[in-house]
């Protein structure tokens, strides 16, 4: 079985070129200024709230027998030092413009909820600190839970800075997770973005919601301008494997301003990044789910965001492993190190990638100098 049957079959023959020069360690789009507007535009008249929330949601699926982990003695010496960004805030009166700007997501979440928690000043310290303990985890145990089904997390750090990400292949629309990250870029999966092998091109009418709920999009929507993958990535043939593509499974992506003209960083502010980390920490993996691991519909597909705590562990070369049972759709999800909830804090060190059938953990990359910075210097993120 090859990567259309993972992926729902092939993509759309992206109208963009494709750029990757004589020895180069990554693939881009390349649109130009006139295409940029055009495909803002298209995309953000294609994204109905509607169409968002009914986009079905996307998993790798590696339906070999589950492999034990395959530990490599020199994994975690390969490269340099552990490094890291950092997140960042958005624009001080973010609220206040897209509350305007987009006031029936806004009614709606907030009618919903109240005004409990949605302003982190709004949060005294007792109850900061009972939820940053029932949320936070325990090392070495892995816990689940929904962020914002029954809780208005939807718009506190860090929560803010993720979102379902959208995409249409030649089956129609679907959907993933993603980050916002600095220099207004979302990290994701390379599946999410770019079909390999079966027709080697971008996805089409790729977008980012972020704070997604439940059919609301409080910060609107953001169309991208262009998205990076690893040549490693493209180069790949046969069917998905865990064990040998997921370490390549990781892809940024520039998106441009919303229907109101905010910038991604300005309205949301987004999570730093780290790189070169050992395998074993303590991750926040998060994302919107539409299945879980046995491929049984969840109540109301991708429309919350979920997450797992766990200590993660080395699977093999630069592929790390973490416990967790969600299944399609959060795919490009983050597992963030340093999360603490209500605060502009956390590191993407991963993407969720793929997962055995019948095994409650999902596989991811882990962070190197040889993925996500080589993407981020690449592509100025």
């Amino acid at each position: 079985m090859n990567i259309r049957d993972n992926i729902i079959t092939g993509a759309l023959l992206s109208l963009v070129a494709l750029h990757t020069q004589a020895g180069s360690l990554t693939v881009t789009e390349e649109f130009s200024a006139a295409d940029n507007s055009k495909n803002r535009s298209s995309t953000l008249s294609h994204w109905t709230r509607e169409r968002i929330a009914k986009a079905p949601a996307i998993m790798m699926i590696d339906k070999k027998k589950p492999s034990a982990p395959k530990k490599s003695s020199t994994t975690a010496l390969t490269h340099e030092a552990p490094m890291s960004t950092n997140g960042g805030s958005p624009a001080p009166d973010s609220n206040a413009i897209h509350r305007q700007a987009f006031a029936e997501d806004w009614k709606k979440l907030e009618t919903e909820f109240g005004t409990l928690y949605l302003e982190n000043e709004q949060l005294n310290a007792g109850n900061e600190d009972s939820l940053a303990n029932v949320l936070a985890g325990t090392s070495g145990v892995y816990i689940n839970y929904d962020v914002n089904t029954f809780d208005a997390f939807w718009k506190v750090f860090p929560h803010k800075w993720m979102g379902k990400f959208t995409f249409t292949t030649p089956s129609g629309d679907s959907s993933c997770s993603a980050t916002a990250i600095s220099n207004n870029h979302i990290v994701t999966a390379a599946h999410c973005v770019y079909d390999t092998p079966s027709r080697n091109t971008f996805y089409t009418n790729k977008a980012f919601t972020p704070a997604y709920r439940n059919g609301s999009a409080p910060y609107g929507t953001f169309p991208t301008t262009g998205c990076r993958v690893l040549t490693a990535w493209v180069n790949l043939s046969g069917s998905y494997s865990i064990n040998t593509w997921a370490r390549h499974d990781v892809a940024v992506c520039n998106v441009g301003t919303n229907s109101i003209g905010q910038t991604l960083n300005a309205a949301v502010g987004w999570a730093g990044r780290s790189w070169d980390w050992s395998s074993q920490q303590l991750h926040f993996n998060a994302g919107y789910p539409a299945r879980d691991v046995n491929d049984n519909f969840l109540p109301s597909p991708a429309q919350y965001l979920r997450a797992c705590t766990a200590e993660s562990f080395q699977q093999t070369t630069d592929t790390l492993g973490s416990g967790c049972f969600y299944g399609r759709g959060i795919s490009g999800g983050p597992w963030l190190r340093n999360y603490a909830p209500f605060q502009a804090q956390g590191n993407v060190n991963s993407v969720n990638s793929g997962l055995f059938i019948g095994q409650h953990n999902l596989y991811g990359a882990r962070f190197t100098s040889n993925n996500i910075k080589v993407l981020c210097d690449a592509e100025g993120c």
